[in-house]
């Protein structure tokens, strides 16, 4: 096979594009500290790299509905506090009015106050979260109590809300954070309940007196045990709510690791290769240098 000029001349460039290219790259990985400036560089990387990316993405998500449920179930859950002792006071004013010693004036009295818990009771369930009622269930945006009368009139009004608006906090995990007025203070039989002793110390109620204040102190019982349910079940939620965000801050540092290693270089593993490529770059173009030099003619003298 005949050599030429031209055709050693043609390799040497070509070896010195491939060189300076080598070395272009690890000058860019060393520079942006990326393993990958392209997709051709690694395409199954590259495809890893995305769908771990998406996954990321998903997993902020559900930590932003985990974090908003929790805010959600920390304002329940202070509700239902003040809810049983809103109770336990009106037992308090009920178990002193039933006694012997009670009389119509301090009956009064202790009605005045068990009508304002009814208001303050009836404030909880109009709770607001943002711009929300708390508790409105699917009705959010309308406020589903309000009370109405006084003493053996005492009432209220609702929207009936019912309904709970469930929250993604994993792939395929829905959790509902909150619970609905009509659960709290409906099913409970709260509202009902302190009615009742309103009425019972009421002078002009049919259950005014002793019997209508036990009974309505039994009413209160029951629903103080049913809101003790309620919160149970809220410190229950809490606790998944609690498990579900781990999960997702566990998955996404395995996740952000395992996205990193695909694309971000190893330093030192690219100082090192920058000096390789630079050493064997000037080499190359020292051995050019020297051959493309050479002609007939130095040696025809």
């Amino acid at each position: 096979m005949r050599i030429t000029s031209n055709m050693m001349t043609s390799q040497q460039l070509a070896g010195l594009q491939t060189n300076m290219a080598l070395l272009q790259k690890a000058q860019q990985q060393v520079t942006s500290g990326k393993r990958l400036s392209a997709p051709s560089d690694d395409p199954m990387a590259t495809m890893s790299i995305m769908q771990s990316g998406s996954s990321l993405r998903a997993l902020e998500q559900y930590r932003t509905s985990v974090q908003s449920a929790s805010s959600r179930l920390g304002i329940e859950d202070s509700a239902l506090q003040q809810l049983s002792d809103l109770m336990s006071r009106a037992k308090v004013l009920g178990v002193q009015a039933s006694g012997d010693t009670a009389t119509a004036s301090t009956r009064t009295l202790a009605n005045t106050e068990v009508q304002q818990i009814f208001q303050d009771i009836v404030a909880i369930g109009n709770t607001k979260y943002g711009k929300e009622y708390l508790f409105g269930g699917q009705q959010s945006a309308t406020e589903p109590f309000a009370a109405t009368g006084s003493g053996a009139t005492l009432d209220y009004t609702s929207t009936n809300p019912s309904g709970q608006r469930a929250v993604g906090i994993g792939d395929g995990q829905t959790l509902a954070p909150n619970h609905d007025g009509t659960q709290i203070l409906v099913n409970t039989g709260v509202l009902d309940a302190v009615k009742s002793l309103s009425a019972a110390l009421d002078p002009t109620s049919s259950t005014y007196g002793q019997a209508g204040i036990s009974a309505a102190l039994t009413k209160i019982d029951a629903a103080s045990n049913a809101v003790q349910s309620v919160v149970g079940d809220t410190g229950a939620t809490a606790n998944s709510l609690t498990v579900a965000g781990q999960n997702i801050d566990a998955l996404k540092l395995n996740l952000t690791t395992f996205k990193s290693n695909l694309e971000e270089v190893d330093v030192e593993t690219a100082m090192t290769e920058l000096t390789t490529r630079q050493v064997a770059y000037q080499a190359a173009m020292l051995a050019t240098s020297k051959v493309m030099g050479l002609t007939l003619t130095d040696y025809l003298r």
